[in-house]
């Protein structure tokens, strides 16, 4: 079964969604973006053909956080078996055991994700693999948060970031504070919704950015970026969120939040104030709200496909 959804019924959709909630006054200000506007509000849409569809403040760069993943785990796939992926991602595979270290309020996977990228020891020849992927991505450059990136590296050696990692056995697959700093560097990277929907839109497209027409990675690999997404969504949200917006998502402490619908389109929203979870507020009403006043999910049988009609 086929469904068409007319273009203008998507404008309308993020049009709904922006004027319902723009006015919606909850949550708060992480303290690592304390210089944020509670008030700003932006929503992108980006079709797979490459289609953009703006409303508010879709150009404020703020922080990736965990969204900085979604490149991350594109490079990983590119690299790497999928299931080797998954072996790296899990307990140490010496069998030596290793936990995360308790205390910290950072994710030891990130740090271990960044481990794993090749070249092994290199850490200039890792940042500029990985910023040339979210340009590739995104179709233009994100900037890094110098404010935001300081205080993440304060907090990482107030709480012995790097020490209890090691004193916890964390297994990682390079230097350990190596791979902190380029974690915490990816968290800072700023980017704007506009930016991070083509980033999703060249995921939902197979890897192709659908306006420079690049082909960043293959295609093959795409399922296995937004199973991760699906996997581990919105912090402490996942199930709710997938039943609620039927749409595989990343979030940021930042404020954003992105979503994959594959073949089709990709959703970003950003409004720096959050929940106790940690995910923006208005960003995620948005992105449920368009995805309700569309009647779309992913889990769906119904293809869809969307039409400028």
């Amino acid at each position: 079964m086929e469904r068409k959804i007319s273009l203008n019924d998507v404008r309308k959709a993020v049009d709904a969604a922006y004027e319902e909630f723009k006015s919606l006054n909850e949550g708060e200000v992480d303290s690592r973006v304390c210089d944020a506007c509670p008030k700003s509000f932006g929503i992108a849409v980006a079709l797979a053909d490459g289609t953009l569809l703006r409303k508010g403040d879709t150009d404020i760069k703020a922080p990736m956080g965990s969204i900085s993943k979604v490149a991350l785990s594109s490079m990983l796939f590119s690299q790497l078996d999928p299931m080797e992926v998954i072996r790296k991602s899990g307990e140490c595979p010496c069998k030596k055991g290793g936990h995360r270290p308790d205390g910290v309020r950072f994710s030891a996977h990130g740090v271990r994700a960044f481990s794993a990228l090749q070249p092994v020891g290199d850490a200039d020849s890792k940042w500029n693999l990985y910023v040339d992927r979210l340009i590739d991505l995104m179709g233009s450059a994100p900037e890094l948060n110098d404010k935001v990136y300081e205080k993440l590296r304060n907090e990482a050696a107030e709480s012995g970031f790097v020490d209890a990692l090691a004193k916890s056995g964390y297994y990682l697959y390079d230097d350990a504070a190596l791979s902190v700093d380029l974690y915490l560097k990816a968290l800072s990277m700023g980017a704007s919704v506009d930016q991070l929907a083509m980033m999703g839109a060249t995921v939902a497209a197979d890897g192709v950015n659908p306006v420079s027409r690049k082909i960043v990675f293959d295609g093959e690999i795409a399922k296995n970026i937004v199973g991760l997404m699906a996997a581990k969504g919105p912090h402490k949200m996942n199930g709710p969120w997938l039943v609620a917006a039927g749409l595989p998502a990343k979030s940021s402490f930042g404020g954003s939040i992105v979503g994959v619908y594959p073949g089709v389109m990709s959703i970003a929203a950003y409004s720096p104030a959050l929940n106790a979870g940690g995910v923006s507020v208005k960003a995620a009403h948005a992105i449920i709200g368009i995805m309700r006043r569309l009647d779309l999910s992913v889990f769906a049988s119904a293809r869809v496909r969307i039409v400028n009609e």
